[in-house]
């Protein structure tokens, strides 16, 4: 058996930090514009809060990017 538990992600809104959530959450929060490239995102592991846009995990694929404005 296992221990191992899946990655949990926060980000910013605004002043307040908003999670956990799993990583496919997080990626429906790109996708519907909540969580942006500038928007400061944490996940287990991770030493520092980032901008989304330098979190490879949370990037849109090229061609998702060119249907959210924010990402283009």
């Amino acid at each position: 058996m296992s221990d191992v538990q899946p990655a949990r992600w926060w980000h910013l809104q605004g002043e307040e930090q908003v999670g956990p959530i799993g990583l496919e959450e997080a990626r429906m929060l790109v996708a519907d514009g909540t969580i942006r490239p500038d928007t400061y995102v944490w996940s287990d592991g991770m030493p520092d809060w980032l901008p989304a846009r330098e979190v490879p995990a949370l990037t849109p694929p090229q061609e998702l990017r060119r249907q959210l404005p924010a990402w283009a």
